[in-house]
């Protein structure tokens, strides 16, 4: 009796730990998003898009995997080598390049120094998972929004109605960057 009030116990516990993991609360919150057309981005705001990569850089390549990307994002247990049990610490690294996110409305600029990934990996052991983000991927991507106006003979003052306008999504330190697949 006492054994299976236990384990139930655990079970819960394994759940609940599953349920709260970084991954987890990530795609939540991605989920809960409300996704914005590229045309209608407003400056200053959090906003949603869905839509293709485009790449506007060099792709990178993996640090696991050797996947040429955007953007990875690659966690590494690091152990003390005698009982394997528990990580000494957990290491992340997190790099990208500038991209496009391209929907039927537009196409957005992707660029801040790092985004937190939460699609399925494409690398996993028990040392080490990796997530990356490639060109053509149908993606999920939630920023801060920033509109700089393309400067030029027919975009002086009318950039909204002239469209001469570039969109950025960026990350800040009150709103990271977060991105999850679609597919």
């Amino acid at each position: 009796m006492i054994l299976t009030i236990l384990s139930a116990a655990a079970t819960g516990l394994a759940a609940l730990r599953l349920w709260r993991s970084a991954e987890r609360r990530t795609r939540r919150v991605l989920r809960k998003a409300r996704v914005i057309p590229i045309a209608e981005l407003v400056e200053g705001q959090l906003a949603c898009v869905v839509g293709r990569i485009a790449v506007d850089a060099e792709p990178i390549e993996s640090l696991i995997a050797r996947t040429k990307c955007v953007a990875f994002d690659t966690t590494t247990n690091v152990f003390d080598g005698i009982g394997f049990a528990s990580p000494l610490r957990i290491e992340m690294t997190r790099r990208m390049v500038p991209f496009y996110v391209v929907d039927d409305t537009g196409r957005v600029r992707i660029d801040a120094p790092q985004v937190a990934l939460s699609n399925r990996p494409i690398a996993r052991s028990d040392r080490y998972v990796e997530r990356v983000l490639v060109e053509g991927q149908k993606v999920r991507i939630v920023g801060s929004v920033i509109l700089d106006p393309t400067f030029g003979d027919s975009a002086d003052h009318h950039f909204r109605e002239t469209g001469a306008v570039t969109a950025t999504i960026t990350g800040t330190a009150k709103f990271p960057l977060l991105a999850d697949s679609e597919e």
